[in-house]
């Protein structure tokens, strides 16, 4: 990220982004699903990858999956069984919203485990940190 937009303002636009999306911010994490009635739940959050206002943003996706019997994480992202990190490259406001958008779009699609376990299969998720609960379960 560089100067053209600081921390504060990629906060605002993507928090203005994820709502737009249908992804609001709810105990304080953008979340799409709900817990106690959806398969899936994903966890986004927008963390500083070092000290300091300009230090450049991260995505933090994290990917819950009912089936598993883990409680709801209370952390977000970081308590998830699928944890993923994604740079930011928006350096506008518009920018960040795309990306946001695009985001949104990747995770609704992936609203099933047979959708979750396709995309890790494929790689279109990068290389996300699953632990092996997770692993053994998509592997059953």
């Amino acid at each position: 990220m560089t100067s053209a937009m600081d921390q504060k303002a990629a906060r605002t636009a993507a928090t203005k982004a994820f709502k737009t999306g249908g992804m609001p911010l709810r105990k304080g994490h953008h979340r799409l699903g709900d817990p106690k009635s959806d398969d899936i739940v994903w966890y986004v959050d927008l963390r500083a990858q070092g000290a300091g206002p300009s230090a450049p943003l991260r995505f933090e996706i994290g990917c819950w999956v009912a089936a598993l019997g883990h409680p709801e994480p209370e952390g977000g992202p970081v308590d998830c069984p699928l944890l993923l990190d994604r740079s930011l490259a928006a350096t506008t406001p518009t920018e960040l919203a795309d990306e946001v958008g695009e985001l949104v779009d990747l995770v609704s699609r992936l609203d099933s485990v047979s959708a979750l376990g396709a995309a890790l299969t494929s790689g279109e998720l990068g290389r996300p940190l699953v632990d092996h609960s997770l692993r053994t379960f998509l592997e059953e």
